[in-house]
């Protein structure tokens, strides 16, 4: 439930049985009502002196007369003031009376009143207020007396009423606290966490093409073979190359050279399944790996390489020669046995003038018993 949705009352739990149990720990009776309300025309008579001399004392000290800030906020809390001090003898402390007291608790915490600066002022006004409650009159007055007895009980009522809200504003604000450095806490975990898969990542790709680099090629290759060779399964792996690459680079410049690659790096992508694994192994030359795919679906893969670089490469001056080496399912190879066997393949498709596909067969030896 939000603050908003209940009473200061409510908040705190004071009930109307909790109100009577704190009156009747403070012994503060119906007879004791009667005498604070029997003494209101006393003090209703007397609030406005009592108020003006309350505040003339008040401002010598220089924290509270920081505190009020200017001419009109004392206007203000004089008005406060009276009527604060003329509830004191209303005679009726139920919840409205409560909910009063608590408000003042909470204004008095939020504007930085300290504690020692509001029982100093309670010490203040109580003093003033008790001389009016004398009758001067009478050596030996049996009801000012009660009254000041009264008054006594009341304003302890009061005070655990107003240091309830202190309490509960600490509280809320050490809750509120806590949330913060809980959630800035979770905020940074997720931050170093997003930095660290970035980092991961960075570590993980090539710079330019955001491909896989070598080594987390070779990484995942190993993933793949082991799985492949656990489950015996097919496996393919394409080795691709840039004909006329350097020469195109050394003439036209790097950045366009730069260019040629990341169109090269978005064909590889074009053609791909989402299991495939795509990976930048060096300078012109690229590498896919195809998990569990036999040597006919790896040659249509390689066939729609070379059909999306004849368009998007058509000007540049370059092809590709793309070699082929697959594991069948009963093999055994390891990574770098395989991407040996497609590096010769790309090299005898090389040997023929533009786009060439080249499988090469594995030799028996490498087939397991």
């Amino acid at each position: 439930m939000k603050p908003t949705d209940a009473t200061l009352t409510e908040q705190l739990r004071l009930t109307g049985n909790e109100i009577r149990l704190r009156q009747e720990l403070l012994h503060f009776s119906s007879e004791d009502k009667d005498a604070l309300l029997e003494a209101r025309p006393i003090i209703a008579k007397n609030v406005d002196d009592l108020v003006e001399e309350f505040y003339a004392e008040q401002v010598e000290t220089d924290e509270v007369s920081r505190l009020i800030g200017d001419s009109e906020s004392l206007f203000r809390l004089k008005k406060h003031m009276r009527k604060y001090i003329l509830d004191l003898f209303e005679g009726d402390y139920d919840a409205e009376y409560v909910q009063s007291r608590l408000r003042i608790g909470l204004v008095h915490k939020r504007i930085g009143v300290t504690p020692k600066l509001y029982i100093s002022a309670i010490s203040n006004l109580m003093k003033r207020i008790k001389t009016v409650l004398i009758d001067q009159k009478e050596a030996d007055c049996i009801k000012c007396n009660h009254r000041i007895d009264a008054f006594n009980k009341l304003i302890f009522f009061d005070l655990e009423l107003v240091f309830d809200t202190y309490i509960q504003c600490l509280t809320d604000e050490l809750e509120h606290g806590k949330d913060e450095v809980t959630s800035y806490a979770e905020s940074l975990e997720q931050e170093v966490a997003q930095r660290t898969r970035e980092l991961h990542q960075l570590a993980r790709t090539d710079g330019l093409t955001k491909l896989l680099n070598q080594r987390s090629f070779y990484e995942e290759l190993r993933r793949e073979l082991s799985r492949s060779q656990r489950m015996e399964e097919s496996l393919s792996l394409i080795y691709l190359d840039l004909d006329g690459f350097k020469a195109v680079n050394d003439q036209q410049g790097h950045r366009r050279g730069d260019e040629i690659l990341l169109t090269t790096a978005d064909i590889v992508r074009s053609v791909i399944r989402e299991e495939d694994i795509a990976a930048r192994y060096g300078g012109d030359e690229f590498c896919i790996i195809l998990p569990h795919t036999v040597s006919d679906n790896a040659q249509i893969v390689a066939q729609r390489l070379v059909e999306a670089a004849k368009i998007k490469l058509a000007e540049t001056g370059v092809t590709i020669s793309i070699g082929i080496a697959v594991k069948e399912s009963e093999m055994v190879i390891d990574a770098n046995t395989l991407v040996k066997k497609a590096d010769e393949a790309m090299y005898r498709s090389k040997e023929k003038t533009g786009y060439s596909i080249n499988i090469i067969e594995l030799d028996d030896a490498l087939k397991s018993p």
